[in-house]
């Protein structure tokens, strides 16, 4: 009777395992069937790059955390056609100003960090090309003269991790939800003003007067309005920035995981605990 009721036993486990690895595969086949219909799937070898969204204010530390990934990954010195992991900046996507908006940013009284700047459709199309594998271009910003600089283009080459950092990379519903994960850079704000200001007159010719009356018309008030909402969306809070080498550490950890495949073979997973707060 002993033996029957162990045949029976082992009988049951080996058919437990059975339907686990059928209800796995059926549901790897949906996520990735899903996939090809949204055009994510890299035409050259099958795989999505694993999107970042890494937003926060103005001078919150958003490029220092990109920059400090990258560090650690051991990306930085890496030919830019041979990297696995990628940095791109919203300040790619900046639209084009009338001639009458350059006369007002000239003097500091064109608002930047409004939604309403940025070109919505362009920034969504380029990350979709990302997505799929393609090879795309994007122009650099000059902040000097508050245009693109459409001659001095950037090469993005399909990359396994892809870094897009901007004050508005969550505000946009159709951007927001290519992300597979969404950082947002929580910086007091204070110290973000220490930062901003001079950035702006050392590294973009700015005025002292200039960069405050544009801080207190149209920087803050639209961080107000704009950007701080969209931290509801982040995955992972990380306060102080780059100080913050706990937070940072456990986002190249997850990436790492990412690079070598272990991500990949189990579909793409968040850090767990949506909503963390480091």
């Amino acid at each position: 009777m002993a033996q029957i009721m162990l045949k029976l036993s082992a009988f049951c486990f080996a058919k437990y395992y059975e339907m686990r690895n059928i209800l796995h595969n059926r549901k790897f086949c949906l996520k990735m069937c899903d996939a090809k219909i949204n055009g994510k799937v890299n035409g050259l070898d099958g795989k999505t790059p694993f999107l970042i969204g890494v937003s926060g204010g103005t001078a919150s530390g958003k490029s220092t955390v990109c920059k400090r990934i990258m560090e650690k990954l051991g990306q930085v010195d890496v030919d830019h056609t041979q990297r696995q992991v990628v940095c791109i900046s919203q300040d790619s996507f900046y639209r084009d100003l009338t001639p009458s908006e350059i006369q007002k940013a000239e003097k500091g009284l064109f608002n930047f960090d409004h939604p309403d700047a940025f070109n919505e459709s362009l920034m969504k199309e380029t990350l979709m090309d990302i997505l799929a594998g393609k090879i795309v271009q994007i122009p650099t910003y000059d902040y000097k003269n508050h245009s693109l600089r459409k001659d001095e283009i950037i090469t993005i080459y399909p990359a396994d991790v892809v870094l897009f950092e901007g004050i508005l990379v969550f505000y946009f519903p159709e951007v927001r939800k290519l992300f597979h994960m969404k950082l947002f850079v929580d910086t007091d704000s204070d110290t973000r003003l220490a930062r901003r200001v001079p950035r702006d007159i050392n590294e973009r010719g700015r005025d002292l007067e200039q960069v405050l009356c544009q801080y207190m018309n149209f920087v803050k008030p639209a961080f107000e309005e704009f950007c701080s909402p969209t931290k509801k969306f982040a995955d992972v809070i990380i306060p102080r920035g780059a100080d913050n080498t706990v937070a940072i550490d456990l986002i190249v950890h997850h990436i790492w995981d990412i690079l070598h495949g272990t991500e990949r073979e189990n579909g793409y997973k968040s850090i767990p605990s949506a909503q963390n707060r480091m």
